[in-house]
């Protein structure tokens, strides 16, 4: 018997209506997503002109190469042919650039500013403080003004006041927001946005060795996403409190000066510096294994796709989905090739003994060439297909009533065992 909650079956039909056939036709549609170029990318002086110049870590974005030419994909999506045949996966497909839109047209109407367009870059820059949240300041480029900062100000319901030719606004818990002369966005720990709202602010030296130094170096070679971090003793003191035991990740925190990471168009990229040369060719043998797994990880997506392939033909007939899949083997390994590459890509690894620097650059044709996107957009794709379905759940759902309960026993006489239901 069913009990209070309890989901019924559901039939083969409903369960496979929504299934591999909008499966592929979803992964063909998104096959346009891509790593672009920004033609506004700023040079790493740019980049880095409001940064902490004793930051522990620096973060930096190329929105303008990724989010623009993604969301005009994206926007369009739906109305591709293959898409708009299924009007169910249409539906999702609208629904799910209705929830884009809406907070994107939100944010310009009340702003002025359109998240997907007119955004370039940011670089954020954090510095550890001993017993209290880092400081920090993140600067954007951007289609920013004094307007934005007034119109910002007034939903926070601040007052925005003019410093020099910047504007800012004391955003409360000891953080501000403001747009400089030049109309870069500056957002961040109250003083230092002050300091960078200053006419008078100069940029910090970017000298060879230090964090912006190094960050220098890594923009140079003209990232989407990049990462550098060089603590400083007391970041490094801080970390270490926070740890426990002897392992792996406290040796690299002792012994480590630089540590980057960096995305770009074509691969990926790090380096590390270390203090000894013991660390140096233990960090060199890491690297090493992790472009032998980014290879296998290109190399598996692809025969894991011909075995089934090879495989299915033996359940032709059983299942409308599987004559399907039989059908459209040749979408299947177009999209397995797309997002995935044959692990043939170029690595460099060099170690120099001197510096005691290692720097490792991976680069293919496109980044799918080096970062194994082959797993992960399948997996996307079929939590969005999920998601799509998730409003036919209630219908899914059948509550059994609930079990009777038995009578109260008459008044002066003592309740027995209630009686059995089946």
């Amino acid at each position: 018997m069913l009990g209070r909650g309890a989901v019924s079956p559901i039939c083969e039909e409903e369960l496979m209506g929504f299934g591999i056939v909008e499966l592929i036709t979803l992964l063909m549609g998104i096959s346009g997503f891509s790593v672009g170029t920004n033609p506004n990318a700023p040079t790493p002086q740019a980049a880095l002109e409001y940064a902490m110049p004793d930051a522990d870590v620096i973060a930096y974005a190329d929105v303008g190469a990724v989010v623009p030419g993604n969301y005009k994909v994206l926007a369009n999506l739906a109305n591709q042919p293959q898409i708009k045949a299924s009007p169910e996966l249409a539906k999702a497909v609208k629904k799910m650039v209705a929830e884009i839109d809406g907070p994107r047209g939100l944010v310009k109407g009340m702003t002025g500013i359109d998240l997907t367009t007119d955004i370039s870059d940011l670089t954020a820059s954090f510095k550890i403080v001993p017993k209290r949240d880092p400081d920090f300041v993140v600067a954007v480029h951007g289609k920013f003004n004094a307007a934005t900062i007034d119109k910002v100000a007034k939903l926070a319901g601040k007052q925005s006041i003019k410093v020099g030719g910047a504007t800012m606004f004391d955003a409360g818990d000891g953080n501000a927001v403001g747009v400089t002369k030049a109309g870069v966005l500056v957002a961040g720990t109250a003083t230092l946005v002050k300091d960078r709202m200053a006419d008078a602010w100069k940029a910090p030296a970017l000298t060879a060795g230090t964090n912006l130094g190094n960050a220098s170096d890594v923009l140079g070679g003209k990232p989407v996403l990049a990462l550098v971090i060089g603590l400083s003793s007391t970041a490094r003191t801080e970390a270490l409190a926070e740890m426990k035991g002897q392992n792996f990740i406290t040796d690299l925190v002792k012994r480590h000066k630089v540590w980057s990471f960096s995305v770009h168009k074509d691969g990926l990229g790090w380096t590390w510096v270390d203090s000894s040369k013991a660390g140096l060719e233990s960090m060199g043998q890491i690297s090493e294994g992790a472009v032998d797994i980014l290879r296998a990880a290109q190399i598996a997506p692809r025969g894991f796709a011909k075995i089934i392939l090879g495989a299915v033909d033996s359940y032709k007939g059983t299942n409308k989905q599987v004559d399907e899949l039989i059908r459209r083997k040749g979408d299947i390994m177009k999209i397995v090739e797309t997002y995935t590459g044959d692990g043939q890509f170029k690595a460099q690894v060099d170690k120099d003994p001197k510096t005691l620097k290692l720097s490792v650059r991976l680069t293919g044709k496109t980044l799918s060439e080096v970062m194994p996107l082959g797993g992960l957009l399948p997996v996307g794709a079929v939590s969005f297909l999920m998601f799509g379905r998730a409003e036919k759940a209630p219908a899914m759902v059948r509550e059994a009533p609930p079990t009777p309960m038995p009578p109260p026993a008459a008044p002066g006489k003592k309740q027995g065992n209630a009686p059995k239901h089946p």
